[in-house]
């Protein structure tokens, strides 16, 4: 049997920077949310770890690769893996962290094998974002990721994003990054989220990687200025770059607006899940 999954990308609607931690990494408070876009991920008994990708080239140890082999160590079950990939590379938008999650989800369907803390825990190992993509939805990510508090929308979010042909690297942009950072203001966010409260939410949203990451890659700022132009009630960059995405009060305002980032090097439309 051939299990499908769809991995869906993710956009950081909020995006706070607390502190560097001791391990080195730093400490995040981040809303993230699930949309429409995704990869497909089909998962296959083996007694070996295989992966197949088309539509992008990754290393032969990719995340989907390093999510097989952790969760064969923890149960003994292998998988054929093959993976479409749509979710552009260097980002921002969690897309080989999806792929992981996708795989982990489709050998738990197969196999029953790992409890939920057991997946949690290998889900962590792979990647930051990984545990938050296991499940998805609307959620308020504390610690580097882990800490999850998932709540549900009042309404239904329109997206443009659009993401420049640059990527952005994630260390050099955190070396580059000053702390303390200016707080954000999540649980606010998170309130008007959860009322569909758009104008609130609007002037709320905010990313403070985005300025670092604007010196590295301008177009960056360039598109986000394009969405705004183009009728975006707010918009803004997704994880540490290089996608930015606007927020949009309607599927026909989203329609409306796609053109004006023809020029980006990938763009969509897309809704919340």
């Amino acid at each position: 049997m051939i299990i499908e999954e769809l991995a869906l990308a993710k956009l950081n609607l909020t995006l706070g920077v607390l502190y560097k931690r001791e391990d080195g990494y730093h400490a995040l408070d981040t809303v993230m949310q699930t949309v429409s876009l995704f990869d497909r991920v089909f998962v296959e008994k083996s007694r070996t770890v295989e992966v197949h990708v088309t539509g992008m080239t990754l290393p032969q140890e990719n995340t989907m690769y390093k999510a097989a082999v952790l969760y064969k160590e923890a149960t003994g079950c292998g998988a054929k893996i093959r993976c479409e990939k749509r979710i552009p590379m260097e980002a921002g938008m969690g897309g080989g962290s999806a792929d992981a999650a996708a795989v982990l989800r489709g050998l738990q369907r197969q196999h029953r094998m790992a409890d939920d803390r057991t997946l949690r825990e290998i889900a962590l190992k792979v990647g930051a974002d990984v545990p938050f993509l296991l499940y998805g939805g609307t959620c308020r990510c504390e610690g580097v990721g882990e800490i999850l508090t998932p709540f549900a929308l009042g309404k239904r979010l329109w997206f443009v994003i659009a993401k420049p042909k640059a990527g952005v690297s994630t260390r050099e942009l955190f070396s580059r990054l000053p702390l303390p950072r200016p707080r954000v203001q999540t649980l606010s966010a998170v309130a008007a989220l959860a009322r569909g409260d758009l104008k609130a939410l609007a002037s709320l949203m905010k990313n403070v990687l985005e300025p670092a990451a604007i010196e590295l890659v301008p177009e960056i700022g360039v598109l986000k200025q394009k969405l705004l132009d183009a009728g975006a009630i707010a918009a803004q960059m997704t994880g540490s770059g290089s996608a930015v995405f606007g927020l949009f009060e309607s599927e026909e305002a989203a329609n409306a607006a796609l053109p004006a980032v023809s020029d980006a090097a990938f763009s969509t439309v897309c809704y919340s899940l």
